[in-house]
Order: C-alpha cells, then structure tokens, then sequence
C-alpha cells in the first residue's frame, strides 16, 4: 500500500506520495478535486496521480538516444514498450520527506547514476521539490543540482492532471505550437491554429491535442462552471506548455509547465533559446515554479 501524507491549510488539502515518484496524489479545496486523485485501488503509479515531477528532462527523448559532448548516451525505456524514453526518471522512483513545517513539505530524490541507474541518465543529481501552501494555494518549487564532474543538460517541469474535463472549461494562450510527426515527436512549429486557440474560455474536447506550446505568457486557468470554482495555474519560469487531452473516458486534462520543448536535445544547443535544455555547471542548480491558486467566481 503506498504511503500517503495528508497536510492542510485552510481549505486547501495536499495529500503526497513520496515513494510513487514524490507525486501528488490529491489537491482538494473545499472538498472539490481540483487535482485528479490518485486510485483508492488496484494499480497505483506516479502516471495516474494527480501531479508528478518532470526531472532530469521532459517528455520524449528520441529513441532514447544522443550524442552530448562527443559522448553517446543511450537511455533505457521507461513507457513499456514505447520507443522514446519519458519524462526522466524522477518519477519512477521513490522520494524521501526530508522536511515538513505547518505549511510547507519538502521531497529529495538522489540519483547516484550508478549501476541499472546510469541507464536511467548517466550523470547523478539531487532534486528536490518544495510544496508550500496557503488557505487556496499551492506552490511547488522543483530543483535540481548537478553531482556531476562535468556540465550536463537538464530540464524541470510538471505534469499536472486537472480532475473532471468533462465538466471544465480552459482558458490558455500560447503564441505557437509544435506539431508532431506519426512518432509523437515534434517535426515544426507554426503558429497556434485556430482548433488549439483557448484565449477564450471553452471546453477541452478528448483526444484533439497533445503538443508543446511555446511562446506561452506563463498561466492557464481551469474551471468547473457548475461549481463556480476555478484554478489559476502558472509558472513564471516556464515559456512552453504541453497541453494534453486524452481520450474519452479519461476525465482530466493536463498543462504541463516545462523548461524546454519536447525532444530538445536533438533539435536544440543546449541552452540555445527559450526552447532548448538547461546547461548545469558541475555544483550548479536549477529551479521552475508551479503555482496554483484556487477561488469562487461569478
């Protein structure tokens, strides 16, 4: 059975489970799932929680494979038989509570990049996730240090599940988007065509989009009219978004807050532009910033 830990504030409750990927297995303000809760039952994974750690990288890296500084890296597979590595490990691991206050808790997570661990990223870190709220707010700081003798590629992100889809409505506005090839990889980015425009509140529609949004002013907000209650997402160090809305019968929708667009590794120097992947000096750290603020509305 996985370890939970329940804290609250006012009316927001946070419940986490360190050892499932130092997920969030449920955000709730007044009672309302504004997260999706993690299954009372049968399989549980960081995957079908209400929120889990993008670390050391986002989304896919192709075929598991690049070439770094005259260095071959191959990644094993992380997504059963799916060709592209996903989301880094930080989520297929346990974390540890290394600190908890009234209103704040703190994950750590060592990777050693030592024995079956190297296959999962070949150079070892310590990331760290600081959750700290407020009677309608919560705000996750998610870093990452570099334990390696030489400098290394990194990103950070989020990959929040909003509850009810069928019941929401989203507003977001992202200047451009990747579309991707038949190998969900992205192959061009265009301007945000009409299908994906949300700068007006509308419903999510299942399965019509799964794509990296860049040029991103940084929020979102999604609300459920029937409750009057919304939930203002943002990330102030994130200039690109996946947005994602899986098939029907799934009943959430994802807006992920990244650091770098999918696949950059291949497709960008690292630390070329807004899109591209951190670089870490040996010692040096990076952080990104979720917030999410839940309120009534008229």
């Amino acid at each position: 059975m996985t370890l939970l830990i329940s804290q609250s504030h006012g009316d927001l409750t946070l419940v986490l489970a360190p050892e499932l990927g130092g997920a969030i297995a449920a955000l709730r303000w007044r009672g309302n799932d504004i997260f999706r809760p993690l299954p009372e039952e049968g399989e549980q994974r960081a995957n079908l929680s209400g929120c889990f750690p993008l670390v050391p990288y986002s989304n896919r890296i192709a075929q598991g494979r690049f070439l770094f500084q005259g260095q071959q890296v191959t990644l094993k597979k992380n997504f059963g038989d799916h060709p592209h590595p996903l989301h880094g490990n930080g989520w297929l691991n346990a974390w540890e509570l290394t600190a908890q206050t009234s209103d704040s808790l703190t994950l750590s997570l060592d990777h050693s990049a030592e024995g079956a661990s190297f296959e999962d990223w070949p150079w070892p870190f310590r990331a760290t996730q600081v959750f700290a709220l407020t009677d309608c707010a919560l705000q996750i700081t998610l870093s990452i240090s570099n334990l390696a003798e030489q400098s290394v590629p990194v990103g950070l992100g989020f990959h929040p599940y909003f509850a009810n889809a069928a019941d929401c409505e989203v507003q977001f506005i992202a200047q451009k988007v990747w579309l991707n090839n038949n190998d969900s990889l992205p192959a061009s980015e265009v301007a945000t065509p009409e299908c994906w425009n949300y700068e007006a509140f509308r419903r999510p529609l299942p399965a019509t989009v799964d794509n990296c949004f860049t040029q991103w002013n940084g929020s979102a907000v999604v609300r459920w009219p029937q409750r009057k209650i919304q939930a203002r997402v943002s990330s102030p160090d994130a200039r690109n978004a996946v947005f994602f809305t899986p098939v029907a019968g799934k009943n959430f929708v994802a807006i992920e807050p990244v650091t770098h667009i999918n696949n950059a590794i291949h497709l960008f120097p690292v630390d070329g532009k807004d899109q591209a992947m951190n670089l870490l000096a040996p010692g040096e750290s990076l952080s990104v910033t979720m917030h999410i603020e839940v309120s009534d509305y008229e």
